[in-house]
């Protein structure tokens, strides 16, 4: 009995990895910090889009991504600093303390919902910033922290020094990126993903289906904060300083440019696409020299995209439409099988 190959899923997964597995390979081309840095800080802002995302699945806009930040940056610079904690467990303890900060909030604000949800997480940015600025003791005011890289890994025959180069960091964003993908990924395919989805389309009728709608917020909301304050400390440790500066409402405003140019529709390819996109689009205009017009020519970039882009989709919706064709049976913008499944069975 031959085994049947089917193109149709199979082709697009393939030309997916020829794109993807040549990241692996960066640093066997270049070595430069200055383009290595470029790519890393995408990856990190690639992961805050992806819990961008999530939170706006459930039908929330929020615009404080990077008071998240900014709590796991402070988090494990304030701890390697001042208590001498290893990077490590530093690390992980930012992801754990802006999730727990994430949860209260969340808990809090996302009753109200709409643009008052809003307007109090990007009052939530000023409030943080506001605090390291004032809370001179712990983070040393508008001085900052000064942070260091994570400690030399021994694997018994290799030593991963991240003060000997770039490459370091850029594995370690690698996986970042990879692992977080992966987790947002299985909640995009999950029951709770298609559970999103119907709160974000109809809140009214899911709750009458007893979709608990708080619940449902609150865990997208604590999930893509634990994700953020990762992503935080990995950027407060990688540019060696955290200061009430590194982050703030311009850097919300990005994060939701970048997941809306990249596409919504999916968690873990949009945010990416964008953020790779948007983020080197920017550094390639600065280097050009444009004399203060930097912002204006970036903006005019961003709003042509968004007039080419048909209405309602981002970048990588062209991939999906690109096959769909290929395969003009198939169409590859329904929600995934299990996701209906799970949304007709609330």
């Amino acid at each position: 009995m031959t085994s049947h190959i089917d193109w149709r899923n199979t082709l697009p997964k393939i030309v997916a990895c020829i794109i993807v597995v040549p990241a692996l390979l960066v640093p066997l081309f270049t070595n430069n910090p200055a383009s290595l840095s470029i790519v890393i800080l995408s990856g990190i802002w690639a992961v805050v889009a992806m819990g961008f995302t999530l939170i706006l699945w459930t039908g929330q806009f929020s615009l404080g991504q990077s008071a998240f930040m900014a709590i796991g940056g402070y988090t494990s610079a304030i701890l390697t600093a001042h208590l001498d904690w290893p990077f490590w467990p530093s690390f992980l303890a930012a992801g754990l303390v802006s999730g727990i900060v994430a949860c209260a909030v969340g808990a809090v604000v996302l009753r109200v919902g709409g643009f008052y949800f809003s307007i109090i997480t990007l009052a939530l940015g000023e409030i943080v910033r506001i605090i390291a600025m004032q809370w001179q003791s712990v983070t040393r005011g508008t001085r900052g922290l000064v942070t260091y890289p994570p400690e030399t890994i021994s694997l018994g025959f290799i030593n991963i020094d991240f003060t000997a180069s770039t490459v370091p960091w850029y594995y370690f964003m690698i996986v970042l990126v990879a692992f977080s993908g992966l987790i947002y990924w299985r909640i995009g395919k999950s029951r709770i993903g298609g559970t999103f989805f119907s709160v974000a389309a109809n809140p009214m009728l899911a709750e009458h289906q007893g979709i608990h709608l708080m619940k449902y917020r609150v865990i997208a909301f604590t999930v893509a904060g634990v994700f953020t304050g990762l992503a935080g400390s990995f950027y407060g440790h990688f540019l060696s300083a955290m200061t009430p500066y590194t982050l703030g409402i311009q850097e919300s405003i990005q994060v939701m440019i970048m997941s809306i140019v990249g596409g919504i529709s999916s968690l873990v390819a949009g945010p990416i696409v964008g953020s790779v996109v948007l983020y080197n689009l920017s550094q390639f205009l600065q280097r050009l020299n444009l004399e203060g017009i930097h912002p204006v020519v970036f903006g005019g970039a961003i709003v042509c995209i968004l007039l080419f882009l048909p209405k309602g989709t981002g970048l990588v919706d062209l991939w999906t439409k690109f096959w769909k064709r290929v395969y003009g049976e198939v169409d590859f913008y329904e929600l995934p099988e299990d996701m209906e499944k799970d949304i007709e069975v609330h």
